[in-house]
């Protein structure tokens, strides 16, 4: 089953409520006009994609974005031909970047781009993928972590120690961006694979639970709070209790939910006996490659001055036995 958002201003929502099934909810909030988020769960045959992406560029520009990459991404599932999981949710984001950059083209969109937090469940393989500051957290066992890092001026002013993280959300330069979809310098993807082990059956509160949002809703809800109304209520009620949450404390901006139930429990290894896809280093072998053409090149260049230095050593001695032995036959 497909679950997507309904489009339109106001709230959309994700079709079944369910505590095994993925649901999401995406409002304009209570202070913004139109809503420039959007989410979608796309299939395929290797798996199932979720997307958030929080849309910018001003009037219609955030909108367009957004939507355009949520239609990027459906044509590059359909007409994918690999069994990698992971490779297919990168290629999706990099086509949604090339179709914003060449729209940028237009200068009534030169400021268009969109944020993006994605996770891609290939049987027993979750591939999380981000640009911007969209957040995907994992809650285990009541216990929530942040999974992505935030592309933002603010967040590198934490990770150098200027500022504390607890004074990131509220510093006045949140908003500044330093990655985005449809960037014209910069356009990078953070990803990282995860893995999903078989839970205990007589344990239901062992079950993972994954949550992308927009920063329209971590913003203004804790973590703490976000992880204990995930794990309490059904994927579609955690939802709307989120958004809810997030209006009344002000919904300053607009606000997207997507919970994910994981069916097992999510580790950083692979589980005995799982498929892993071998990826090609194709990048580190050219890297590798390189270093030993610069080296070669770096030792032919010494060895040809050693032979100009040596022939020059020579000539110079030649030069001056010639001279002496000119001047000795002047003398006589």
């Amino acid at each position: 089953m497909i679950l997507d958002q309904i489009l339109g201003r106001g709230k959309a929502r994700a079709k079944a409520p369910s505590n095994s099934i993925a649901a999401g909810l995406t409002d304009v909030g209570c202070e913004r006009d139109k809503n420039e988020d959007r989410f979608a769960v796309v299939e395929s045959t290797c798996g199932t994609g979720f997307f958030v992406f929080d849309g910018m560029g001003g009037e219609a520009g955030g909108e367009a974005a957004a939507q355009l990459s949520v239609d990027a991404i459906r044509a590059v599932f359909a007409q994918h031909d690999t069994a990698d999981g992971r490779q297919l949710l990168r290629s999706a984001i990099e086509r949604a970047h090339q179709v914003i950059s060449l729209r940028r083209q237009n200068q009534v969109f030169a400021a268009m781009g969109t944020t993006v937090v994605a996770a891609m469940i290939s049987g027993p393989e979750i591939s999380i993928a981000s640009v911007g500051d969209s957040r995907a957290y994992l809650i285990h066992d009541g216990a929530i972590q942040q999974l992505t890092s935030d592309h933002t001026y603010v967040q590198e002013l934490v990770d150098q120690g200027h500022i504390q993280p607890q004074d990131a959300l509220v510093h006045p330069q949140a908003h500044i961006l330093t990655r985005c979809v449809g960037a014209t310098v910069g356009f990078q993807i953070d990803s990282k694979t995860l893995w999903i082990w078989p839970s205990n059956p007589a344990d239901s509160s062992s079950k993972d639970v994954l949550l992308l949002c927009s920063d329209g809703l971590y913003s203004l809800i804790s973590e703490s709070e976000m992880a204990d109304i995930a794990t309490t209520h059904s994927s579609q009620d955690a939802c709307e209790h989120l958004v809810r949450l997030a209006r009344e404390r002000g919904g300053f901006d607009n606000i997207t939910a997507l919970i994910i139930p994981i069916d097992g429990v999510v580790k950083t290894e692979a589980p005995e006996g799982a498929h892993v896809v071998k990826r090609p280093q194709k990048k580190r072998k050219q890297k590798r490659e390189t270093r030993s053409a610069q080296a070669a090149s770096q030792h032919r260049s010494v060895g040809f001055h050693a032979v100009i230095v040596t022939f020059l050593c020579v000539a110079a001695s030649l030069t001056t036995a010639v001279g002496f032995v000119f001047v000795q036959l002047m003398g006589e």
